[in-house]
């Protein structure tokens, strides 16, 4: 993706992440979505399905993504992608970050205790486990499929990728501590910071390449 087009995508996905915000906070339209498909979801919880999705939020929980970033980050160091090493930490920290910050900001409420499997006592939105999750897979699955040659291989890299981030917002609204419409904002704003977080990787590197040309010129 070019630069130009990496400043596009930017733009129109805070322009969207914004008018969702808006959507959520002044208008009753989304809301009145909102329930009867949390609704349906919840009508249809079962014991099995209630176990799957625990686990699933688990797995997107913040300790664990923690977990797994920092595992990452010393692998990429021990195979000398120190660059790549760098955007999985510094981008994941962001993402970790971000979240709490607008939920402070918005200060949505979760949905009635009563629906609840799991304790919460966060602000709802957005889905953190969602915007989390989408940041920590969507930086490896990247990079990961930039290492593999072979349609195949990035095919099934990004489905993988993909399901881990689908499974774990589903779990939320499943476990009746979210809207989806947090999930979809937690979505959203995720793809968005990962594209700011890869526009800038790529001009760093961008940079470093015409500081060395100039270095050998010279």
């Amino acid at each position: 993706m070019t630069r130009s087009r990496q400043a596009v995508a930017v733009v129109v996905l805070g322009l969207a992440a914004i008018v969702l915000t808006e959507a959520v906070v002044h208008h009753r339209a989304l809301a009145e979505l909102d329930g009867p498909f949390r609704d349906w979801v919840i009508d249809h919880r079962g014991g099995f399905w209630t176990e799957v999705m625990v686990n699933a939020s688990r797995f997107g929980s913040t300790p664990s993504l923690i977990v797994i970033v920092l595992f990452t980050g010393a692998w990429l160091v021990w195979k000398d992608r120190k660059a790549d090493s760098l955007l999985v930490v510094l981008g994941s920290a962001g993402g970790l970050a971000l979240g709490p910050v607008l939920k402070a900001i918005v200060e949505r409420p979760r949905p009635a205790l009563t629906d609840h499997v799991v304790f919460v006592s966060s602000w709802s939105y957005p889905s953190g486990h969602s915007l989390n999750s989408m940041v920590v897979f969507g930086l490896l699955t990247v990079l990961a499929v930039r290492e593999r040659p072979g349609a195949v291989r990035r095919t099934a890299l990004t489905a993988v990728g993909t399901f881990l981030v689908v499974v774990v917002g589903v779990s939320r609204v499943y476990l009746g501590v979210h809207w989806p419409s947090d999930v979809l904002a937690g979505w959203l704003i995720g793809v968005l910071w990962l594209t700011i977080c890869f526009t800038g990787a790529h001009l760093a590197r961008g940079n470093t390449r015409t500081s060395s040309t100039v270095h050998r010129s010279s």
